[in-house]
């Protein structure tokens, strides 16, 4: 399939210079896509191709990623974040939104629904965490310790990516290492995210803020997605999710771990146009 290309975008958002990729019409319904930790917009490149024909697809490099800008003091906690995305929907001038968000990006969609619930129109959930388990903790400081931190060697990367997550074709490793990276002067390879992330990630013992109570302030429907072999997100954990939003369906996505949209990106299109076809409900929907 031919990929739609997308418009590369910058805004200022609570003085930052933020990137931000845009695809299709935008007199259509606008989908925000929030990647994970370490990632970047472009993860989601292939699936927003194909909502571009439906959608206006918008996917934003979070501060600290990609080509967004670092703040100069090492503030990324959720509210930061939430500050940044409410910030960047009001300067494009967007009243309703989607909201599809993964991991920690996940975390950020999930708080931006509590906080301004007028603006979201449906929240989706891809293997995100409200809290933190033990099991989830040595996901996270195995993705931390795996990546590296420099290289002159991009395969050493790649090769990273096809270990952390098995059922992720070469061609995506590639995509997501190319931009993920940048090369010095020296000709070594650097992440572009912010390493003071993971510095404070270990200094918290991986742990993480509970935003369990955040949901008692989400309305509108959400999916609540998980990699069928996740280690981050565990079958009960995401059960206990559903029962605490007043409008959840779960989906599992086989053939997948962290990261089921770029693992298996033909199930994961499948559940998420379904859900968004899906007229507007009023009960917990749990289906597995």
């Amino acid at each position: 399939m031919k990929l739609n290309k997308p418009e590369d975008r910058y805004i200022t958002v609570n003085e930052l210079r933020m990137h931000y990729l845009d695809w299709g019409d935008s007199e259509n319904t606008t989908i925000l896509l929030l990647h994970g930790l370490m990632a970047h917009a472009h993860v989601w490149d292939n699936l927003a191709s194909e909502l571009s024909n439906l959608y206006h697809v918008l996917a934003l490099d979070q501060r600290g990623h990609g080509e967004s800008e670092w703040p100069r003091e090492a503030f990324y906690s959720v509210d930061d974040h939430f500050c940044d995305i409410f910030t960047f929907t009001e300067a494009l001038a967007i009243k309703k939104i989607i909201l599809l968000g993964h991991s920690m990006g996940g975390r950020n969609a999930l708080f931006c629904a509590a906080c301004a619930p007028e603006k979201v129109e449906r929240l989706i959930l891809v293997d995100t965490r409200l809290g933190i388990n033990p099991e989830a903790s040595r996901a996270l400081r195995r993705q931390l310790a795996f990546l590296p931190m420099k290289t002159k060697n991009m395969d050493e990367v790649i090769e990273a990516l096809r270990k952390l997550y098995p059922y992720l074709k070469i061609e995506m490793c590639r995509h997501i290492a190319k931009y993920g990276y940048n090369q010095s002067d020296d000709d070594w390879f650097i992440p572009k995210y912010d390493i003071r992330m993971s510095m404070q990630i270990e200094n918290s013992g991986y742990a993480s803020e509970n935003l369990s109570e955040m949901t008692k302030s989400i309305s509108c429907p959400t999916l609540v997605v998980r990699g069928k072999e996740s280690l981050f997100l565990s079958r009960e954990e995401a059960h206990k999710m559903c029962n605490l939003l007043p409008m959840a369906v779960f989906k599992e996505i086989p053939g997948s771990t962290h990261i089921p949209a770029q693992e298996n990106p033909n199930a994961f299109t499948r559940v998420l146009l379904d859900f968004l076809s899906l007229p507007g409900f009023s009960s917990v929907e749990n289906s597995a």
